[in-house]
């Protein structure tokens, strides 16, 4: 995973000198600090408070609305006033929607207008509107309240990806310090000797029990190894600057860990293995959760393709007194019941809106099989990368301990002068050599069990443990 926040790169300058005073860095504490301050992390955790800003937005489609319609009549024969004020109320309940209000009329009105009069305190209504038909299963309220709810599912779920996608970054970038300060414990142990011998060598050259090229020779093994010393100093910053992306001291580099003794262990079998991922992925729980949006869209659209038929009834009643005659006495008492029928006839738009709905399913049935087969090769490989990794750390430790015994019996031969200085060189590189190999062994070990969590879905640090920093 590439990273070019400028602000981690920042962190960056104050990586120092190691200092014995200071605690060991655990892996634990490497995958903590990255969960807690990560960039990319904190940036997926806004798709979260976008998607409950989202959902919060679709629940404002049952919001109570409040309508105020008022009108003078300035000049004219009839002068007269209305004031209409409505409180509508949209449910989940099959779309029904219940509204009341109340509405005043006064002045003078033309005959065919005389239901526009009421009494001196107005008229007071209640009454409600109930899809038969279209809207009734499910309409866009509805709708994108459960693609909105759903929406949050797959924030979550891209969350949960990053997440262990740090998690395996941080434990790789962290075996790489170890690796790299292993490396250069051994350069410094191999520079160390040969330092040690100069002084012995020069003696007993100059006594005349070995040539003069010995000391050369040993003085160029000295240059070697320093050569060796600063590019695995390098090699430590390096890895250090990359571990600083996933964990911020103040205070400074922490001591570097001993080669861990006790190898990572694998209790689940392949088809375990298989499962665990299939059923903890994120990537197919996103899928799945996509899938349902989709079907809801697909829901809807079916659905609006049908002939609207929606049936209201509604009560009014007028408060007050009547200050009017008979003839413009206005109705005192009211119930009304309608039918309304909307059919649209060439249904253009809720057919393509399948439509488009319909591939869209079908396309994340496809990827949601492509993934898995990935998942499933990638159970495979890393099981079979775990096996390999075990075998070769066995045998880069049998050859360690053969080359390690070689160079101790080169040593005693050279003491007794049965060997040049040059073998026992070569017998030092050899053996140091099988001890990078057995931490490049271990090191690669690590990093595929890290590889496994991954691929498995196993978080180090379960996402509800982690104090998000919203």
């Amino acid at each position: 995973m590439k990273n070019t926040n400028w602000l981690c790169l920042m962190v960056l300058i104050f990586s120092t000198s190691v200092s014995a005073e200071q605690q060991t860095l655990a892996l634990d504490t490497v995958v903590n600090s990255a969960l807690q301050a990560f960039p990319s992390l904190l940036a997926t955790e806004q798709r979260i408070v976008a998607s409950e800003g989202e959902y919060t937005a679709a629940e404002g489609g049952f919001d109570t609305l409040l309508k105020s319609q008022n009108r003078w009549s300035v000049a004219g024969v009839y002068e007269n006033q209305n004031n209409d004020v409505v409180l509508e109320q949209p449910t989940q309940f099959g779309g029904t929607t219940f509204f009341g209000g109340w509405r005043r009329g006064s002045g003078k009105y033309p005959d065919y207008e005389g239901k526009s009069l009421t009494a001196d305190d107005g008229e007071v209504r209640i009454g409600v509107n109930i899809p038969l038909w279209r809207n009734r299963d499910i309409d866009r309220r509805r709708a994108t309240l459960k693609q909105a709810d759903i929406g949050q599912s797959i924030a979550s779920q891209d969350y949960d990806q990053m997440l262990l996608d740090v998690q395996r970054q941080a434990a790789h970038r962290y075996w790489d310090w170890v690796l790299a300060g292993q490396r250069l414990r051994i350069t410094e142990q191999m520079l160390q000797i040969a330092e040690q011998r100069n002084n012995a060598i020069q003696e007993r050259a100059a006594a005349g029990d070995i040539a003069q090229f010995e000391v050369l020779d040993n003085q160029r093994a000295i240059i070697e190894r320093r050569e060796r010393q600063v590019a695995a100093k390098r090699l430590l910053e390096q890895s250090a600057i990359q571990r600083s992306l996933y964990w911020r001291d103040k205070h400074g580099e922490p001591q570097l860990p001993e080669s861990p003794t006790e190898q990572p262990k694998i209790t689940e079998s392949y088809d375990e293995a298989v499962n665990i991922a299939m059923h903890q992925r994120p990537e197919l729980k996103r899928l799945t959760a996509q899938s349902e949006q989709q079907k809801t869209e697909l829901e809807l659209q079916e659905n609006q393709a049908n002939p609207a038929v929606d049936v209201s009834v509604s009560t009014a009643q007028d408060v007050g007194p009547n200050p009017y005659d008979k003839i413009n006495k206005p109705n005192r008492n009211e119930v009304y019941v309608g039918l309304n029928i909307d059919i649209p006839l060439q249904r253009r738009v809720a057919t393509g809106r399948a439509q488009v709905a319909s591939a869209n399913v079908q396309r994340l049935k496809w990827e949601t099989q492509s993934i898995e087969n990935r998942i499933t090769a990638e159970v495979k490989d890393v099981l079979s990368q775990l096996t390999a990794t075990k075998k070769r750390l066995a045998l880069s430790q049998e050859q360690q301990q053969a080359a390690q015994k070689l160079e101790e019996g080169e040593h005693e031969r050279f003491d007794l002068g049965d060997s040049t200085l040059l073998v026992v060189n070569l017998r030092a590189i050899a053996h140091g050599d099988a001890q990078l190999q057995v931490a490049e062994s271990t090191n690669n070990l690590f990093k595929a069990h890290a590889d496994y969590q991954a691929i498995l879905a196993k978080f180090a640090v379960k996402p509800e443990q982690i104090q998000k920093s919203l």
